[in-house]
């Protein structure tokens, strides 16, 4: 008798996988993806942690652009590879074998001010095992030699967790921020927060404007909140932002 086949089913849970529910391997499709303008369009991630910590880099005003698996480290020769033809060549050169020979960074970022930096995603609860630290942190002393800190983000398994939610919420509103904000709107909202601190429920009600013109107002500049610890709700205390994009930099409040 034939086994009926499965497609999508979930795999069993261990460090490298949650148990998400993935899509059917056809045609070599990409498993999760997601736009990033600062990415040049289009990436390709495997989890939705990844995915996650693509739409905090979009939005960080500090990032200039960034770049999902960008090289290889050969942790034997201590260099990058940044081409197939290298990893190939690397391969081939140490008989093709690769286990603790090799490490890929999750992303890499170009900064504002020409820095260069990058990250290793991991989920809270699957951080890896002593090995795994041993190979990253040779990796880590690589990478620092050629200017490419290496920082890891362990995002929290709270799926409401302030950051989660928040991010999820100001990268879409950064694409259509100037759509939806008029210098009127701007004007009224900076007006009405001139004497201090508001609550976002009182500023919406006394302004007649919907909530969802908010995250606008903040991935803008217009307002600024704490969105690292506070949701963006009714009850987020909310201030003038005249510009000030700091409140956007979360990637810091993923670091271990």
């Amino acid at each position: 008798m034939k086994s009926v086949p499965s497609y999508g089913t979930r795999s069993r849970r261990n460090a490298a996988n949650v148990g998400a529910r993935f899509t059917a391997r056809t045609y070599g499709k990409a498993r999760i993806g997601t736009y990033a303008k600062k990415a040049d369009g289009h990436i390709t991630v495997e989890s939705d942690a990844e995915r996650l910590v693509a739409h905090i880099l979009s939005i960080d005003p500090r990032v200039r652009a960034f770049k999902q698996q960008p090289f290889t480290v050969d942790l034997v020769s201590e260099r990058l590879l940044f081409t197939r033809e290298e990893v190939s060549e690397a391969r081939r050169m140490r008989g093709c074998r690769t286990g603790e020979m090799e490490y890929t960074p999750d992303f890499s970022v170009v900064q504002t001010n020409g820095l260069l930096c990058a990250y290793e995603v991991k989920i809270q609860g699957y951080e890896g095992d002593d090995q795994y630290w041993m190979k990253l942190e040779r990796a880590r002393k690589i990478m620092e030699a050629y200017c490419y800190p290496l920082s890891t983000v362990i995002v929290p398994a709270d799926e409401r967790h302030p950051v989660i939610i928040n991010a999820q919420l100001l990268k879409p509103a950064l694409a259509r921020a100037h759509t939806y904000l008029t210098p009127d709107i701007i004007e009224r909202v900076e007006r009405y927060c001139e004497s201090g601190p508001v609550l976002q429920h009182a500023l919406c009600t006394s302004l007649q404007i919907p909530t969802a013109l908010i995250p606008p107002l903040l991935v803008t500049g217009v307002l600024q909140a704490d969105l690292a610890r506070h949701h963006i709700f009714a009850a987020l205390e909310l201030s003038a932002g005249y510009g000030d994009l700091s409140h956007l930099c979360l990637i810091e409040e993923l670091r271990p």
